[in-house]
């Protein structure tokens, strides 16, 4: 088919969709989607609860435990040790399909009777209750989307890390701080965007470099100081009076952001793909659109991927999994799952699913496992199935579900916002794409209002030393304010304390205290990255410099070191970015920038 414009059924923008997407619909045998790909992003985030923790009850056994249901979640929740029990199974709760009804409507009713299961871990968590999304983690706190670490706290996205505190993806790294984007590095505090580096501080986007700070696009370094070279001596004299504080760390992120200025940036993040496009993608070969992905084949709009082929709007797993369109928490072999989410293990041929795993064959089912030809958790026949999942198809079409914002659901659309048992800022759409409460609201999402806290603030930020030397050990007993003091849109906590191991931790660094809670020093991270977007832009290669970039009070150009294949003309490749056109940075193709930087 050729190519159609349609206009969104939420964001009411048009939005195309292209001859190779009908091909897939075609492929798995759904009708073409009605909302926009960040409108379907943003619909399958508000189910992911990563970071907000609750103190709650499980409905079976009775016992006290860390869930990601607050006290105001309505229905039954277990904790990890009774949900996998064999105490109860989900299939009771089954239900005849009312075609009086549609179903979405039944759906839900179904979804609020499962009893939930509390927190998301898997594996062996030794002494690491407070994770979430986790799996073989030891003696850590506070990390989430994690699996594989020992000693690590307050950090999203964390793989095989050790000693690690206040990161952001994270992989098989030790001793980082304040890091985004950094894999196999060792000693590394506030860097982005670093391969294999070691004792260092302050870089972004630096290969293989040790004893370096402040730099920016530096390959095999050492001695380096905001790009300048030193020898080992000078290095270790300067840096004397580099000292890390409270005061000097703005200052100097500020110097390093002038430096990317001055200096070309790669359209995208990307290692050993083939016919890619988005941002920080591994190993990927005709993947578009997508994010943060590794060893992706033949997909587009994905986030969160690792291991998977033939795969369209899905966000978040993959592990050997393939033909999944529509879902979000899913992996480990799955095939063939469309419009379904928190299922895992072997999952084949399944739609409108929840919580169901190592089953297939089933549609619309919530907390099943080994299980076959299932509707709404009732079993039936192999012949029965397949003549009755036609008819129940046919019925969402003829009986669409319509929410309170009048969008209409029949076949081929993810769940409704308002099925979610999370409030938008409960969830992790509020991180990529942030609302505030009555931006949520009007757009039909549900917003949780904070707890009201009953500490007592013990020590204001101000009162903080400026330098860890100084800090004692009761430092462990004190309630310190955030110096946000919940004025932000950051879920602030407006208080933290600062646990044992972290305080030695910094000591071993040589790092101030934090002035923020764990949740504002986590958004702080999310906008030093990129945003889930891309803007169609041509190379800023002009021949022997590059564009000039202005703003009023100065301008950057960048001089080329090497003899680009375009000679003394403009580059002419056009592209697809995450950096939108009125931003400052000089963006170079991928061949120009590694001409000047590889």
């Amino acid at each position: 088919m050729n190519p159609e414009t349609k206009n969104c059924q939420n964001c009411k923008k048009d939005f195309t969709i292209e001859s190779e997407d009908f091909a897939f619909y075609e492929k798995i045998k759904v009708p073409p989607p009605t909302w926009c790909p960040e409108c379907r992003f943003v619909r399958r985030l508000v189910v992911r609860n990563e970071r907000s923790l609750y103190k709650r009850q499980c409905a079976l056994c009775g016992k006290d435990k860390i869930m990601i249901y607050g006290p105001d979640y309505r229905g039954a929740v277990y904790c990890y040790q009774c949900w996998w029990g064999d105490t109860w199974d989900a299939s009771t709760f089954g239900k005849e399909y009312d075609f009086s009804k549609s179903f979405f409507e039944q759906f839900k009713n179904l979804f609020a009777s499962v009893p939930r299961m509390g927190i998301i871990q898997q594996g062996m968590n030794v002494n690491s209750e407070y994770t979430n999304r986790a799996s073989d983690n030891k003696d850590s706190y506070l990390i989430f989307a994690a699996s594989d670490n020992e000693n690590c706290y307050y950090g999203t996205s964390y793989w095989d890390a050790k000693d690690c505190v206040d990161d952001y993806n994270i992989y098989k790294s030790e001793r980082l701080y304040e890091c985004i984007d950094c894999y196999d590095s060792s000693n590394l505090r506030y860097s982005q965007e670093c391969h294999s580096c070691l004792d260092s501080s302050f870089l972004f986007n630096c290969r293989n470099c040790s004893n370096c700070f402040g730099c920016v696009n530096l390959r095999n370094a050492q001695y380096c100081i905001f790009n300048k070279q030193y020898s080992k001596e000078e290095y270790k004299k300067k840096l004397e009076d580099l000292a890390i504080t409270p005061f000097t760390i703005n200052g100097y992120k500020e110097r390093v952001a002038n430096l990317r200025k001055n200096n070309p940036l790669p359209c995208l993040m990307q290692h050993r793909g083939v016919d890619v496009s988005g941002n920080w993608l591994e190993e990927c070969k005709n993947i578009k659109n997508s994010f943060s992905c590794k060893n992706a084949e033949d997909g587009k709009y994905l986030f969160g991927i690792s291991g998977a082929k033939d795969v369209m709007d899905y966000t978040y797993w993959g592990a050997s999994s393939g033909l999944m369109y529509e879902d979000i928490n899913i992996g480990r072999q799955c095939a063939s799952v469309s419009f379904s989410h928190e299922s895992w293990d072997q999952l084949t041929n399944a739609q409108y699913c929840i919580n169901c795993h190592s089953s297939s064959n089933v549609f619309g089912c919530v907390g099943l496992r080994k299980k076959q030809y299932c509707i709404l958790n009732k079993q039936y026949t192999k012949e029965e199935y397949e003549e009755l999942v036609p008819r129940i198809i046919q019925h969402m079409d003829t009986m669409p579900y319509v929410d309170a914002k009048g969008r209409k659901y029949t076949y081929g659309e993810f769940f409704p916002p308002e099925l979610s048992p999370f409030a938008y800022n409960e969830t992790i759409a509020q991180e990529y794409f942030p609302l505030t409460k009555e931006e949520a609201r009007e757009k039909g999402y549900r917003w949780r209002d904070p707890d009201i806290k009953n500490y007592q603030i013990t020590k204001t930020p101000d009162d903080l030393p400026d330098h860890i030397k100084d800090v004692e050990d009761s430092i462990t007993e004190e309630v310190i304010g955030c110096s946000h003091g919940g004025t932000c849109n950051h879920q602030c906590t407006t208080a933290f304390k600062i646990i044992p191991q972290e305080l030695q931790f910094y000591r071993q660094m040589n790092l101030p205290l934090p002035r923020l809670c764990p949740n504002c020093r986590h958004y702080e991270r999310l906008k030093q990255r990129n945003p889930l977007k891309l803007w169609h832009r041509t190379c800023q290669c002009s021949g022997e410099k590059s564009e000039a970039r202005s703003t009023k009070s100065e301008t950057f150009q960048y001089t080329n070191t090497a003899t680009h294949t375009h000679g003394d003309q403009p580059c002419p490749t056009e592209f697809e970015t995450s950096y939108a056109p009125e931003r400052q940075e000089i963006v170079y193709c991928e061949q120009c920038y590694n001409a000047e930087v590889a």
